[in-house]
């Protein structure tokens, strides 16, 4: 089950959609995209409860941290980006695009 709050998922999705181009699957089933079903994306990738809640919570508070970026240093923000679609099965390649503010 998909425990992340609605303004969160909608800022998922954006970030999916922003990002795609420089998006790689890790794997090839399971993979996110912006119109993939998330809950069910993250249980493909994480089949133990445990798992699932674990990387729904790091998701979570990656997400949080991600929205936060006139905190962080480039540096910090390029890694919270690296790690949340890393936690949805995605290798995400930098090209200095997508570093425009992103609301929820």
């Amino acid at each position: 089950m998909l425990h992340l709050s609605i303004s969160q998922i909608y800022y998922l999705r954006h970030l999916l959609r922003q990002y795609a181009p420089m998006l790689k699957p890790v794997i090839a089933e399971g993979v996110a995209m912006a119109e993939a079903d998330l809950g069910a994306v993250l249980e493909s990738l994480y089949p133990e409860a445990e798992e699932l809640a674990t990387a729904t919570e790091q998701l979570s508070r990656l997400l949080l941290l991600h929205q936060k970026k006139d905190l962080l240093s480039s540096e910090q923000y390029e890694a919270i980006t690296r790690q949340i679609f890393w936690v949805l099965g995605l290798k995400y390649t930098s090209s200095g695009v997508g570093k425009e503010s992103v609301t929820a």
